[in-house]
């Protein structure tokens, strides 16, 4: 369901410096800005496969120092590169093509592996109507979610960018802009909604009711492709793609605890002859005390090149194959002249507990699914999460699941956990699974 429209923040007025006028009455001043700075340092070891041929397990030493300031609500940034230094380096060898010899060049092989730098970045709080967020991007859903729904730009294990988004609301238009890559752009999409309720009426019930919202999205194709130790191999190329999609949604029923919404609309592939795509579908929000229950779902009509959703939560790892792990780019691939039925469900327990469940299955046989769950407990002393996503089910299955637990021992020592599947794109545009996993300790301070 799209997000309620941003409410415009009270702004309290500049207060100058100046004499007193009245003896004994003393002028407010504005309180100081609060600088919050947070440093941390994590310690691991890791296994990761080579990536090539064999993909036998190669031992690492990994290296996390984390830096970051905040401004209150108005801006925050965190700085946390990762450096994976090679101690044992299992068959084909990749010693030769790290940096020094030690360094893995395929996490800074690309200008926006640079990027990664950036864990995360705020520009202006949540109820601003204009705000900024980038780092690294797990789970992004951008209007409806017809174009860009629940992508992840971090499934390719060779590619670390750091994404960028931005909220603009003036008025009854609110629109939302997305980059996939920081740098580069790559996947630049937007989604520009009308109120309607509040363009034509002035009362408060009437507002986010009625909404008419364009959706375009587009990826050149140009970053994120196989790493190459040897440079004279010639880079893979890939198609780009450009979609667009028409909605109307409307609210039925909102009280304190319900809401009720239709929506429908209409999307195409930007090419010559693209068949267009239906979509009819409803949702629901309720609220009861700190209980969060979301339900969505959705008839799809696609053909063609054209899917709803189709920079999805595997998109990363399905723009080298569709499904399963050799064959057609997604960008290529043909979907026969069908329909399907998505539906989401999301559960919250206040800020303890997330779950969530999205699949969508094609009457064609095939079956895509994506869930997450979030644990957040103990006053966060103890943080965990896990994602499992599968694409192709019926058909040609990909599956990746991945995990992390993080348990806080003292005030400020904590231990980590990571492990799951991992995915390396080929020059020849296959794909090579492995698993990986990692155990370490970091420490951290804030003040």
């Amino acid at each position: 369901m799209r997000p309620k429209p941003a409410v415009e923040a009270d702004v309290p007025e500049e207060v100058h410096a100046a004499e007193a006028v009245d003896a004994g009455v003393e002028e407010e001043e504005e309180p100081p800005s609060k600088v919050t700075v947070r440093g941390a340092a994590e310690a691991s070891v890791e296994l990761l496969p080579s990536g090539f041929a064999e993909n036998g397990l190669d031992g690492f030493a990994t290296l996390r120092p984390v830096l970051g300031f905040a401004v209150d609500d108005d801006f925050a940034i965190e700085l946390g590169p990762t450096f994976r230094l090679r101690v044992v380096d299992t068959a084909p060898g990749n010693r030769a093509s790290d940096i020094g010899g030690v360094l893995r060049r395929a996490d800074w092989d690309e200008a926006a592996d640079f990027m990664q730098i950036i864990q995360s970045l705020r520009i202006a709080p949540d109820s601003s109507p204009f705000y900024v967020r980038a780092g690294a991007m797990r789970k992004k859903t951008l209007g409806l979610g017809h174009l860009v729904n629940r992508y992840s730009s971090q499934e390719n294990a060779d590619y670390h960018p750091a994404s960028v988004g931005a909220l603009l609301v003036l008025g009854p238009v609110r629109s939302e802009f997305f980059a996939s890559d920081f740098l580069f752009g790559r996947i630049l999409s937007g989604d520009v909604s009308v109120d309607l309720g509040a363009l034509f009426s002035s009362k408060a019930e009437s507002k986010d009711r009625y909404l008419v919202s364009l959706e375009v999205a587009h990826d050149s194709a140009k970053s994120g492709l196989p790493f190459r130790p040897d440079a004279t191999v010639p880079a893979l190329a890939l198609n780009p793609a450009t979609l667009l999609h028409l909605d109307g949604s409307a609210v039925l029923l909102r009280n304190a605890t319900l809401r009720l919404m239709v929506l429908l609309g209409l999307g195409a592939r930007v090419t010559t002859g693209a068949p267009l795509g239906f979509v009819v579908g409803g949702a629901m929000d309720a609220t009861v005390k700190e209980l969060g229950i979301s339900v969505k779902l959705e008839a799809r009509k696609q053909a063609g090149g054209f899917r709803q959703g189709y920079f999805g939560p595997n998109y990363e790892l399905s723009r080298y194959a569709d499904i399963g792990f050799t064959g057609t780019p997604q960008a290529d691939a043909v979907l026969p002249d069908g329909f399907s039925f998505y539906g989401e469900f999301k559960l919250g327990i206040g800020t303890a507990v997330s779950v969530d469940v999205a699949a969508e299955y094609f009457t064609y046989g095939r079956t895509d699914l994506d869930t997450t769950a979030n644990f957040t407990l103990l006053d966060s002393w103890l943080v965990a999460q896990a994602r499992f996503t599968a694409v192709g089910m019926g058909q040609s299955g990909r599956y990746h699941a991945t995990g992390g637990l993080r348990a806080r021992l003292f005030k400020s020592f904590y231990v980590v956990a990571n492990g799951g599947t991992v995915f390396f794109p080929q020059v020849d545009g296959t794909l090579i699974r492995g698993v990986t996993a990692s155990a370490g300790v970091g420490v951290d301070f804030e003040r």
